[in-house]
């Protein structure tokens, strides 16, 4: 029973603070430096078995979305478990750009920046599986 985080930043970018466990289930969090890692990450068996993802996809440059556009919309429509969006005040998100039919469960929006939103997205995970999903 794992939450899966999944971010895209800098090598150099601290990993945010999240908590080891919630409502019974490991929060492990995965970062990629590319678009294409991130698409990869989506692909792996810890995400397929995942019971919730929070995925973060920050700040990617227009070249990385024209070469990855594609698969990561086709990752994302594979992927099993239901996810959360973190997205960017200024940032068109994922439906958007990738034109989704399995949309997130959430989109999270903190105008103090993404990372400031990883609260708010694992709150929505706990309270769902409170609920039994």
């Amino acid at each position: 029973m794992t939450i899966l985080v999944i971010r895209h930043a800098a090598a150099s970018q601290p990993l945010p603070v999240l908590p080891a466990q919630l409502a019974g289930h490991r929060v492990l969090c995965t970062s990629c430096t590319t678009l294409a890692g991130v698409r990869e990450c989506l692909c792996e068996p810890q995400a397929l078995r995942a019971d919730w993802v929070v995925l973060d996809v920050g700040t990617a440059d227009d070249a990385q979305w024209d070469g990855e556009s594609a698969a990561l919309g086709t990752a994302l429509e594979r992927l099993p478990a239901p996810y959360i969006e973190l997205q960017g005040a200024r940032d068109p998100g994922l439906e958007i750009r990738l034109k989704l039919q399995h949309a997130p469960a959430a989109v999270v929006v903190d105008q103090r920046g993404q990372e400031a939103g990883y609260p708010l997205s694992l709150a929505i995970v706990g309270h769902r599986l409170a609920q039994g999903g």
